[in-house]
């Protein structure tokens, strides 16, 4: 989970504008530019405001168009000009899906009816996408390939399905394709051809109104014909020599043509040109348009037109962009006239305009001379240590600790200027530092973490010792300013092995290092710009790939040009050679977390620029997750070295004062002895010893603090990061008495000006907020965006990123305290101290501070995760719950219960109607996906190598029957997360709100301490829905790792949701089958014992581990916690599910079969039960401890058995059951006999089942015709005492004696029988008997009324 900070500095970024459009509520204007982004605009009465920028594409954007999404958010389609295709939700400015076609492009347009995305390009055929999907649906195809489309319309006749394709090619062809609304054809002919006299064609378009007629618009000509036939009915031609741009209908009769260099013109059309008119007679012919109005104000890029009658808009609006990326917005009122009133521009906006000149450069370094800020002209990034290198325009290089400029230049802190002082800057070059490079990040193993390498517009290449700041060597091997710094691969070898490629203005190259005076290469014949560089070096060969696709062959030894090769054969080249150099760039390539490896303490810091004149912009990244995990993996390091510490301190003490007092002793020895020379001979050696001891002792301590000196750097450095991020994410302004408590006890720094945030999505895109968009909009809509709200109000998405890393670090934060201030307790209870006043009074004042903390961090997460929603203005976007879904089960202790928190605060806010539109939102889902394919018939199964997870447990759902044709949604029209996310949401709802839905069959068995009896008229879900979420949410679990990864946060969380809301799914799935999936899912061989003991003890998962083991810890820790559940809600089914299969695996063994062999079935679960004692034994025990005693006295005989089958025999021989199942032994119902080696159990019965931990095996005692309340065995195991409160009798039962029964106990056999206390009735609370053996042959029978009656046997 990536979190962008931009500071994007004093000048704004280059927006070339080369697209428009408007969404049809008129409320948001997107522009494409030449570099590639998108710039997003909120549209008012009166102002034009950018809100943020969509950066993704790599190449022009050549069109937007809108999508119908069917919801509340604005869904737009765009694309480049190298065939990129990008689908947006602009509303919340995220990314969601992308494909890239072949081919350069020209246009895109969505199909009114069918929504999906027609595009066209430089070649013949034209394509049309899935608008779902972006796959490939249809090709039109012209009869002639090379007749190429250059514009094309869409044109839909009025009460018609299908559509109308109508396009222009590259020798004045029109051609129709017709698109049915049914076809299923991949490619689709052209349906007609006509050959009209319109050269170079520029656009073609319908007029919207009436459909009558279509202008065509060429570079020299535009024409007016009637749609159909295509007979001409007006003509103009261009009097200039700037060809015509574009066209489109303005009104019915008037239409506005534009040029290249911004001038726009206004015609009216003829009579005849408007309506339908008889064109027979031959005395008919094409009238001349009429000139109304010209506009010339700058050079126009695109025009947009919009005629709607609306409240908004009660004029006619025409929206221009500019090359230099200005934004206007014209307007005519339909009541004037235009030739005489004209267009009159009312608003318009340029990021120029509107930029702040205050904000600031992440170093803001001045002019020593002038005063005047300096740009920042290149940086790099040093990760290992935290550091920041920039280049200056002065020349200067600055490198410091990133931190501090982060504090300097953000936040209102009193920062030391002798620590920003401590900064290195290095000086050297003459101009501009232009290319920065760090190359121990790339290849640590080839460069020393000190060298620094650095480019400038003084055609000089240098190398630093940045630690020292000395320049090691300095190249200058150019003619010009050097613009890119490359690395050799890493399987260099000899004297390019930590050498370093420059590339100049000027096209050449030079490979330098530092170790030599002179450069190994220099190439300076380039005709263009360098492109890559690609490395042969078996072959000693160089490779240089320019700007023209030429390949300039190098020989590395040699310097000089073998060839220069063009065509395919340099293509072939290229393709064939992988080794790429590696270098610096100032794109922005980061997919995520755990692809980059710039984010090693959770921060990295970003340059890029969107066009060479730009000046350098940084965003800085915080990675939540890995912070987490960093800062869990450093508190138990730290912890762990802490207790070492102070156990062999308290072990030094202890010697030390053994050895004071043995000292002691000796010298009051040698007094009486009065031999002073042996005496002193003595004393030395023992002063000599001692200090011999403490050298040694020192010595192990100073390497051990040497040791841990870099745990606590790191630990320190992303602690610092944590206040960072905290400090840039939390809530200032909501609550000033938690902003108070923020910066006095929890570290956090307030900002000094408005910080500009962003959103990270996959496939390299992000959205970067521009700043001023808060106060802006306040201006216009004061009610609904207020300072500081703005974030809260403006995507769904960044407030959800938010929120989960706010609750997360803060609850991360806490324990870091605690654990910290238990190591400061730990280790003064070790030091001895004098003034015990001036101690407590310190241990009084850090838990003051402590509990000051802890209050702290808990008002903090309360704030973002239950208040906030109070104190936003209406326009508060809610976190979204897809993402909250998918993290319901994130392998992060953190983020998953900040998730869940904030799931369920949604769903609580919202109330039973919002809830009830979830459920029609997201239950469709469930019904268009097919139920799963059910299992094989038995006889092929055997044959099968089953997966860990096995399909069969399929045939556990009890679900009715249902044949596919009543499924009307394929499976191809879901997105792809949608339906692991429906069956999380709708599994949430039912776990967290089970009085809710219909469970009319299952009402008495669920277990909610929420539960109202009540009869409702409406339900969230009914009982046939209730059953179809039960299928799919357990299919989920059961799924094989080859359809849904083992370990993925979707298995988790249907495993979690399984357990939380049992007692609704237990009436549509098998009990033990999920029992026995949960139990499987336990037994991991990834994860060690010792993890799996930590979660049975604290729930928590140990900081340590690879990310495999981790996740699969994750899956255990849900799957324990699961069946923990399940065991509460259902003990008694939990138990005889559990002792069934326990008792057929032990007749299949003593049967004699294998568990090998009976793994085949696939209705056994033998592999799992030998294989899960450990997970059986903790789940049974917890069933001990949490059922009550009446309820547990029913099921007591059958946990016995299952413990004794948990339990290895050869335990029984050191240590006694109390120490094996401490919560077993409490029970009165239970005894075990040491020395015989047996259990004896009471049961509900009557009967007492007498097992022998040896063989397992079960002797039932028919002690009482009323159910047993204690049980107890004499010291030698020979006597069996019973008692039954509802009988009031003891039953005395005795072995065999002789001398056979001195190897072993003969069977039990009942002496007698004794009325001790009158019969109790059922209903009347126990007394809780107990038996206490006074002597060999007395036994005493204990009440908890103080009764006491006593037994001779």
């Amino acid at each position: 989970m990536l979190l962008p900070v931009v500071l994007w500095g004093s000048t704004p970024p280059s927006h070339t504008i080369s697209s428009l459009y408007l969404s049809r509520d008129d409320k948001i204007l997107i522009s494409g530019s030449t570099e590639g982004q998108l710039l997003v605009c909120d549209v008012f009465t009166d102002a034009l405001i950018p809100r943020y920028i969509l950066v993704g594409h790599s190449a022009e954007v050549i069109g937007i168009d809108q999508l119908d999404s069917g919801l509340n958010n604005l869904h737009v389609i765009s694309a480049s000009s190298n065939g990129e295709v990008f689908r947006w939700n602009v509303t919340d400015g995220a990314y969601m899906s992308s494909t890239v076609v072949q081919g350069p492009l020209t246009k895109i347009q969505t199909l009114p009816s069918s929504q999906n995305i027609l595009i066209c390009g430089q070649y013949g055929a034209m394509t049309v996408l899935d608008h779902s999907t972006l796959e490939v649906k249809h090709h039109l195809v012209p009869s002639d390939p090379s007749h190429w489309v250059l514009c094309y319309t869409v044109f839909q006749p009025p009460k018609a399905k299908d559509e109308e394709v109508v396009c222009m090619t590259v020798n004045g062809q029109i051609k129709t394709w017709n698109l049915q609304a049914e076809c299923r054809e991949k490619v689709i002919l052209e349906s007609e051809t006509k050959i009209l006299n319109c050269p170079r064609p520029v656009c073609v378009t319908y007029n919207p109104k009436s459909l009558y007629n279509c202008l065509v618009v060429c570079q020299s000509i535009w024409r007016i014909y009637r749609a159909g036939d295509f007979v001409l009915l007006c003509s103009g031609s261009s009097n200039q020599e700037v060809p015509w741009s574009g066209g489109k209908f303005y009104t019915v009769d008037k239409i506005m043509l534009w040029r290249e260099n911004g001038e726009l013109y206004i015609f009216k059309l003829p009579a005849r040109a408007i309506r339908p008119v008889d064109h027979s007679d031959a005395s008919w012919s094409a009238e001349p348009p009429t000139y109304l109005h010209r506009i010339s104000t700058g050079p126009l890029m695109e025009c947009l037109l919009v005629h709607k009658k609306s409240k908004r808009t009660p004029h006619d609006i025409v929206i221009r962009g500019d090359r230099d990326g200005r934004l206007s917005l014209w307007k005519q009122e339909r009541e004037k006239d235009i030739s005489t009133e004209g267009l009159v521009e009312c608003i318009h906006t340029s990021l120029s305009e509107m930029w702040d000149q205050e904000n600031v450069a992440i170093v803001n370094d001045k002019c020593e001379k002038c005063g005047v800020p300096l740009d920042i002209t290149s940086s790099v990034y040093l990760e290992a240590l935290s550091y920041l290198a920039c280049g200056l325009s002065s020349g200067d290089i600055v490198v410091g600790l990133v931190h501090n400029f982060l504090t300097h230049a953000l936040f209102k802190c009193d920062v030391d200027t002798d620590e920003i002082d401590t900064r290195v800057r290095l000086k050297g070059h003459s101009g501009s530092v232009s290319v920065l490079l760090y190359p121990h990040s790339n290849q640590p193993s080839a460069y020393q973490p000190n060298i620094l390498y650095s480019g400038g517009v003084d055609f000089s290449v240098k190398i630093w010792d940045w630690k020292k700041g000395k320049l090691l060597q300095s190249f200058t091997t150019h003619t010009g300013p050097v613009t890119r710094l490359f690395l050799p691969p890493t399987q260099a070898t000899g004297k390019l092995r930590g050498s370093v490629v420059s590339v100049c203005q000027d096209n050449s190259i030079a490979i330098t290092t530092h170790s030599l005076v002179v450069p190994l290469f220099v190439g300076s014949c380039h005709h263009t710009s360098v492109l890559e560089i690609r490395w042969r070096l078996a072959e000693d060969i160089l490779l240089v790939h320019c700007l023209d696709d030429t390949v300039y062959v190098w020989g590395l030894s040699t310097g000089h040009l073998d060839r220069i090769e063009t065509g395919a054969v340099a293509l072939s080249l290229i393709t064939a050679c992988q080794t790429v150099s590696e270098g610096e760039h100032c794109k922005l390539e980061i997919t995520n977390s755990a692809d980059t490896a710039r984010l090693s303490t959770g921060l990295s810091v970003v340059p890029f620029r969107f066009s060479q004149v730009d000046n350098l912009s940084h965003m800085v990244l915080f990675d939540t997750e890995l912070l987490l995990h960093l800062l869990t993996q450093l508190q138990t390091n730290i912890f762990t070295n802490e207790l070492k510490r102070t156990k062999s301190n308290i072990s030094n003490i202890s010697e030390k004062r053994g050895r004071v007092s043995a000292r002691a002793d000796q010298r009051q020895v040698d007094r009486r002895s009065s031999i002073i020379k042996q005496t002193e001979t003595a004393k030395l050696l023992e002063e000599r010893s001692v200090t011999s001891e403490l050298t040694v002792e020192e010595t192990k301590s100073t390497e051990e603090n040497e040791e841990n000196d870099d745990t606590k750097d790191r630990f320190d450095v992303v602690k610092l990061t944590c206040s960072l991020l905290l400090s840039c994410l939390h809530a200032w302004g909501v609550d000033l008495n938690i902003d108070r408590t923020c910066v006095k006890h929890l570290g956090l720094m307030v900002p000094s000006r408005e910080l500009t945030y962003g959103t990270v999505g996959s496939s390299s895109t992000f959205m970067l907020l521009l700043p001023g968009w808060e106060q802006r909009i306040h201006k216009q809509t004061p009610t609904t965006v207020q300072p500081p709200f703005g974030r809260w109000c403006l995507s769904s998405s960044l407030t959800t990123q938010h929120l989960l890393s706010v609750s997360a670090l803060a609850n991360k934060q806490m324990s870091t305290d605690l654990t910290l201030s238990f190591n400061r307790r730990s280790r003064n209870l070790v030091v001895k101290r004098e003034d015990k006043t001036r101690e407590r009074e310190e241990m009084m004042r850090q838990s003051i501070n402590e509990s000051e903390k802890k209050a702290g961090w808990s008002h903090v997460t309360a704030l973002h995760c239950i208040v906030l929603p109070e104190h936003v203005p209406p326009g508060y976007c809610s976190p979204l719950l897809t993402h909250l879904a998918l993290k319901w089960q994130d392998r992060c202790m953190e983020v998953r219960e900040a998730s869940q928190a904030l799931f369920l605060r949604e769903l609580r806010r919202i109330g039973f109607a919002g809830r009830q539109q979830l459920v029609n939102q997201w239950y469709p889902y469930i019904v268009r996906k097919r139920d799963p394919v059910p299992p094989e018939p038995l006889e092929k199964l055997y044959s099968m190598e089953l997966p860990l997870v096995p399909d069969y447990f399929a045939k556990f759902i009890n679900r009715p029957t249902k044949s596919r044709s009543s499924v009307s949604v394929e499976d191809e029209d879901l997105p792809a997360d949608s339906y692991p996310v429906s069956v999380i949401i709708l599994g949430v709802i039912v776990s967290e709100f089970p009085d809710e839905v219909e469970v009319s069959s299952v009402r008495n068995h669920v277990a909610s301490p929420n539960r109202r009896d009540v009869i409702r008229s409406s339900f969230l879900l009914t009982h046939e829905m209730l059953r179809g979420v039960a299928a799919h949410l357990f299919s989920q679990l059961i799924k094989p790792p080859s359809q849904l990864p083992l370990h993925s946060p979707v298995r988790r969380a249907s495993v979690d949701l399984i357990g939380r809301g049992f007692g609704v799914w237990s009436e549509f799935v098998n009990l033990t089958a999920v029992v026995m999936t949960l139990l499987e899912l336990q037994t991991d061989p990834l994860v060690p014992i010792e993890i799996k003991k930590a979660i049975a003890q604290s729930g928590n998962i140990p900081g340590t581990g690879n990310k495999e083991c981790l996740a699969a810890a994750a899956t255990v820790r849900a799957a324990y916690q699961a069946s923990i559940l399940i065991a509460n809600n259902k003990p008694q089914q939990t138990v005889t599910a559990l002792s069934k299969e326990i008792l057929t695996f032990k007749c299949d063994v003593e049967a004699g079969l294998s568990i090998q062999s009976l793994s085949v079935f696939p209705s056994s679960y033998h592999t799992i039960l030998d294989k899960g004692r450990y997970p059986i034994y903790l789940l049974v025990q917890n069933i001990i401890e949490k059922t009550k005693a009446r309820d547990l006295a029913t099921i007591i005989v059958k946990i016995v058995e299952i413990m004794l089958f948990c339990i290895d025999t050869e335990q029984f021989k050191t240590r006694t059951l109390s120490e094996l199942v401490p919560s077993l032994t409490k029970n009165v119902l239970i005894d075990y006999c040491s020395a015989t080696q047996q259990v004896a159990v009471g049961s509900a019965e009557g009967l007492v089942h007498v097992f022998d931990v040896k063989s397992t095996k079960c002797t039932p005692l028919h002690a009482h015709n009323a159910p047993t309340s204690a049980v107890s065995f004499a010291t030698n195991g020979r006597t069996l005492v019973t008692f039954s409160e509802s009988e009031g009798r003891v039953s005395i039962w005795q072995s065999s004696s002789g001398l056979l029964s001195l190897m072993s106990p003969g069977p039990l056999k009942l002496v007698r029988m004794v009325d001790a206390l009158p019969p109790l009735p059922q209903n009347h609370p126990s007394k809780s008997p107990v038996f206490k053996w006074e002597a060999t042959k007395l036994v005493s029978l204990y009440l908890n009324d103080k009764t006491k009656k006593s037994f001779a046997v």
